[in-house]
């Protein structure tokens, strides 16, 4: 096993033990601004049970269907085609066949696309919901900022900010307040450390919506 792969498995390891931890209640806007800003243990995040089995349930979908998840996040954030694996199993009396025959790679994979681009291409940026967030009350919305190409500037966090005031058609505070986006009353947002990045080669920032 590579070491890419070891510290992919030992990241997947470590999650594991995350998702055991349940909230019964929905986090608050308070609670979040603490565990944020002030104590700083991004570990106390944590999702109801039932958010729980869904997030373990579509994580076991992506490994059976896709080759990673650097090929699935790339089809399916960044918009890239896919095609089977080329290093399935052609032989059908194989006893891996069937499952080889299901795993699909993003084209480019994620290597060419960086052997491809390396130096000729902008970074491309994909603001959307988080597909697994954690619990919190209904008024707080989980976005993930991802960047393909280089590390997440401030100027590119505060601009996803006011691109969700706009989809959220919040676009008084955008109009009556430039300083919205550092607002913590409406505003959050966190790096996860090394530790507790999946997907290292494609940085992106969890940010935290409060509809007023």
């Amino acid at each position: 096993m590579s070491t890419t792969q070891d510290d992919e498995l030992n990241k997947q390891q470590h999650g594991d033990s995350l998702i055991h931890r349940q909230r019964q209640t929905p986090l608050s806007w308070d609670e979040l601004q603490n565990i944020i800003i002030v104590v700083k243990d991004l570990s106390l995040l944590a999702r109801s049970k039932e958010q729980t089995n869904t997030y373990r349930k579509c994580r076991a979908t992506i490994n059976n269907e896709w080759v990673s998840i650097y090929d699935y996040l790339l089809c399916t954030k960044f918009g890239f085609d896919y095609a089977e694996d080329n290093e399935a199993d052609t032989d059908i009396s194989s006893p891996t066949y069937n499952q080889q025959q299901r795993k699909k790679r993003s084209n480019p994979t994620f290597q060419e696309y960086l052997q491809q681009h390396e130096s000729s291409t902008q970074p491309q940026l994909k603001l959307c919901l988080n597909d697994f967030p954690y619990y919190f009350e209904p008024n707080i919305h989980h976005y993930v900022l991802w960047k393909l190409g280089g590390v997440v500037t401030a100027d590119e966090i505060t601009q996803a900010k006011k691109d969700i005031l706009q989809k959220c058609q919040s676009h008084a505070l955008v109009e009556e307040d430039e300083d919205v986006a550092n607002n913590n009353e409406v505003f959050l947002h966190w790096i996860n450390p090394p530790h507790l990045k999946s997907l290292p080669g494609i940085d992106h920032v969890h940010i935290l919506y409060r509809s007023l």
